[in-house]
């Protein structure tokens, strides 16, 4: 069967070869064959060196024989899964050689593991002997397994020849246990063939041979190491193993590279970048120029690391590459040539020989390119499963529908990618780094992509703590000389909407790293407090102390320096109502959102209810943005009633234009809402001319806004005032229609029936997993709402501003349905989102052609209904708004 691409037939005319990677290599042979042919061809070459010791191929050879002997007389046999617990030194390559030649499995345990792991380790694998280097008073190990020294006094009694042992090339070869962030750690089996496919890919692509020096950096728990080991030693390379106290000296670790002239770097980007960022400490007079291949895997690489690394290592070329433990270390790469700057991370790439790559949606389905998915790989790196875990093993290893090459198994990585426009794959994050933030999905690792992109951050990482039950974002920043947080939170506001700029934030002088080297974010500081600037600052007095418990309570964080700004630490305006009513409730004043607005801070809030005053004037007017000299625009608002996304709109607007919103009356639970459309408008307008009496004025409404706005419009022109701009976010006027009685819609609905089912079959090939969600969501309702008329189920019982909001809907919904708009005189801007997921009668016009007397300019703007308010989409609707504004 031909190797098919992981794309749908209409874009695998794009990208033809992606997958065809399938390429003769030697299925039949096992990592002993090929270290032993090397040691026959190189036998003088020296394959290991450790401090001042020398190992020759020979040596490593015959030493690793004697081992294998040993082994076997002790009851080893083909198939047996042996511990190997070693320091860091050449007993790493002898003990992993001496149980790979007895053919049996070497199961890595790291002496620094605790007791209670190394006992899951052996008990989980079945281990019943351990080779181990270290003496009987260190170890600590329980359960049936025998302990036996590498160095012992019979150790020269053993032969030196080959063991007359048949390894077959489908036997395990290693079982590496997993991090284990969460629960206990997985044992990951892998195949002799899979090792011999990788090292070899790996030696043919970059030309790896006798000349070669890799420096050893890695834990042989970590599955970067079996490239390291096995790949240099299937060349004819050497391996310089750098011990722990090397690792965690710059200098020694610098001088090593030039003492040795290491020609290969393997890591995860955390470490070099460590050695990198102490090289720029000490100056530019460091220079290596033996290095040629750097591999860095694993985790994030910097988009500034490749230049950073060519100022040092002028000859290096920098590979990024990705995969998993269990498809057998790397399974695509991406040769880094030139940084493009706009790049948010370094592209993931294509698949390496004999693996395939999958972007599928959570039904395996292809999604198309630029759409996001989970990645899936395929072909002969695909474990066997996981040791003694049949559950986890079903779970992770399915069949491959896609191609029956090369093992027909693929597996289940956990990782998000697309592919790119060039062919490239692109790695987005992991689906454990998921989260729901006030209901919007977010991705960590997209966050810390853009944090990366600020150029006074050094390193980032986001996490989502739980705080009394909601989650929260968390930002730990290493950062670079000039780092200021205010100008930094001033750069993500400008890429990320306003629910993905974490509200917590802490600077730290380095990440905590676990010991392969990656980021260990559970060795985090824990973040409990918030603040906005670079120093905490707690309360004062009695007042400041007061109001920041009423922010904590409402926010749901711990700590809130006085200083913060409420909208930056993730409050936005239904937040903001629970915030008012709760000082209602202590202090017995009422505040309208525009103080927390103009006081944004527990400092200048705290002094502004302690102050007296007479009652605020608005109820329903927000000042979003109240400073500039042009016309103010007033935007009424959609469903959801959240002004936080046009106070994120004005981020991008002219400095001088002022932006005001306005709410309904009760969401404070004070007050009862209007169910008439000509009473909302009305109301609205009393307020907008109380704070603007002359005029001229500029109104916007988004969804349900757009049709208060146009009654406003009709409103102010029956009393003589000019509305300068009438503008429209995605409202679909024909939607008046189908709020009216079965008799006048039921002709239209049957009418459209026809192209509705077109348009979602199309919408389904085009947005894929944004269609399904759309259309699974609307039966829920309706099935929901079916089963709560029948009485099967209830509806859900809401208390404070949820009820409020149920509420001012429910009158909405009545309004809406009792309107019948009329044609106006003037020119209406629409701006119409490009992407839609659901059905409208009228795509040009939005059904607005017929009431507005003076035209509909359509304005396109990027995103769908509800992204479009969103970064990055919001900074063009901000232009184009403004540029409506400035020549209306």
């Amino acid at each position: 069967m031909p190797t098919e691409s992981f794309i749908d037939h209409g874009s695998q005319e794009l990208f033809p070869d992606f997958n065809k990677t399938v390429t003769p290599y030697p299925a039949n042979k096992t990592i002993v064959d090929l270290f032993e042919l090397q040691a026959g061809t190189t036998p003088d070459n020296i394959a290991i060196r450790y401090k001042a010791d020398e190992v020759t191929y020979q040596q490593l050879n015959t030493t690793a024989n004697i081992v294998a002997h040993y082994l076997i007389a002790n009851g080893v046999k083909p198939g047996h899964n042996v511990g190997l617990l070693v320091t860091r030194d050449a007993d790493i390559m002898i003990g992993m050689l001496g149980i790979l030649k007895a053919g049996a499995a070497y199961v890595p345990i790291d002496p620094e593991y605790p007791r209670q792991r190394r006992e899951y380790i052996i008990n989980q694998s079945g281990i019943g002997v351990v080779l181990t280097n270290l003496p009987a008073e260190q170890l600590s190990l329980a359960g049936a397994a025998l302990t036996l020294p590498i160095w012992h006094e019979d150790f020269d009694k053993y032969p030196e020849h080959n063991p007359d042992i048949n390894i077959k090339s489908h036997q395990l070869a290693y079982t590496i246990y997993t991090s284990g962030s969460t629960g206990n750690p997985k044992g990951v089996m892998i195949e002799h063939h899979s090792v011999v496919n990788l090292a070899l890919w790996v030696n043919k692509t970059y030309s790896v041979g006798a000349n070669d020096r890799l420096m050893f950096i890695t834990s042989i728990c970590f599955d970067l190491s079996v490239y390291d080991i096995f790949g240099t030693l299937f060349s004819g390379g050497c391996i310089v193993v750098a011990d722990q106290q090397e690792l965690m000296d710059l200098s020694l670790l610098a001088t090593l590279l030039q003492e040795y002239k290491i020609t290969f770097w393997d890591s995860v980007p955390t470490t070099l970048d460590f050695l990198i960022r102490g090289l720029e400490s000490r100056g530019p007079e460091y220079v290596q120029t033996d290095l040629r291949v750097v591999f860095l895997s694993g985790d994030w690489i910097p988009v500034n690391l490749p230049d950073r690394i060519k100022k040092y290592f002028p000859n290096a070329q920098v590979v990024s590459l990705g995969g998993a433990t269990e498809a057998t270390v790397w399974s695509n790469y991406f040769p880094v040539k030139e940084v493009d700057p706009t790049w948010k991370s370094i592209p993931y790439g294509v698949p390496i020989d004999n693996n395939f790559f999958y972007i599928l949606d959570e039904y395996l389905r292809p999604v198309p390119p630029g759409e996001q998915g989970e990645l899936y790989i395929g072909g002969v790196g695909v474990a066997r499963g996981y040791a003694n875990d049949k559950e986890k093993t079903d779970y992770a290893f399915v069949p491959d529908p896609f191609n029956n090459e090369l093992g027909g198994r693929m597996y289940r990585t956990g990782d998000i990618g697309r592919m790119l426009p060039d062919g490239n794959m692109e790695f987005l994050g992991r689906i454990d780094q998921q989260v729901k933030i006030r209901g919007f999905r977010v991705e960590l690792g997209e966050i810390e992509s853009v944090l990366r992109q600020y150029k006074f951050v050094d390193q980032a990482v986001v996490t989502a703590p739980e705080v009394d039950g909601l989650r929260h974002l968390a930002g730990y920043i290493v950062p670079k000389p000039r780092y200021d947080r205010d100008a930094m939170l001033s750069f993500l506001r400008r890429k990320l909407p306003d629910y993905m700029v974490p509200g917590m934030w802490k600077e730290l002088e380095a990440l905590p790293l676990n010991p392969n080297g990656k980021i260990d974010r559970r060795a985090l500081p824990d973040i409990t407090q918030v603040q906005s600037g670079q120093e905490f600052i707690a309360p004062r007095n009695k007042a400041e102390q007061e109001m920041a418990l009423l922010w904590q309570q409402v926010l749901a964080l711990r700590e809130i320096s006085m200083t913060s700004n409420f909208f930056d630490l993730g409050g936005q305006s239904l937040l903001a109502v629970q915030l008012l009513a709760e000082v209602e409730k202590k202090y017995h004043k009422k505040a309208n959102i525009n103080a927390l607005f103009k006081y944004p801070t527990v400092e200048a809030f705290a002094k502004f209810i302690g102050k007296d005053r007479e009652q605020e004037v608005y109820q329903s007017l927000v000042a979003i943005k109240p400073t500039g000299n042009k016309m103010p625009l007033y935007i009424i608002h959609g469903d959801g009633f959240n002004m936080s996304n046009f106070r994120n709109l004005t981020t991008f607007m002219d400095e001088q234009q002022p932006v005001y919103s306005l709410q309904p009356l009760g969401m404070d639970g004070n007050g009862e809402t209007f169910d008439n459309m000509e009473a909302i408008a009305h109301h609205y307008i009393n307020e907008m001319t109380r704070h603007n009496p002359v005029g001229p004025y500029a109104l916007a409404g988004y969804s349900f806004g757009g049709y208060v706005a146009v009654e406003m419009q009709r409103q102010l022109a029956l009393m003589g005032k000019s509305v300068k701009m009438l503008g429209i976010f995605d409202t679909d006027a024909a939607n008046l229609l189908y709020k009216k009685s079965l008799m006048e819609k039921l002709p239209q609905k049957v009418i459209r029936q026809i192209p509705k089912a077109a348009f979602i079959i199309g919408s389904l090939i085009k947005h894929p997993a944004d269609t399904l969600s759309y259309q699974t969501t609307l039966v829920r309702k309706s099935v929901k709402k079916q089963l709560v008329k029948l009485g099967v189920e209830k509806e859900p019982e809401l208390s404070g501003i949820d009820l409020n909001l149920s509420k001012i809907n429910a009158k909405h919904i009545t309004a809406l349905n009792n309107y019948h708009m009329q044609p106006f005189n003037g020119t209406l801007h629409l701006f119409k989102a490009m992407t839609r997921i659901y059905f409208v009668d009228d795509f040009k016009y939005l059904g607005w052609k017929k009431f507005a007397l003076g035209g509909v300019h359509v304005i396109d703007v990027p995103g769908d209904h509800k992204t479009m308010f969103l970064n990055p989409n919001v900074k063009e609707l901000a232009r184009l708004l403004q540029n409506a504004l400035d020549h209306c």
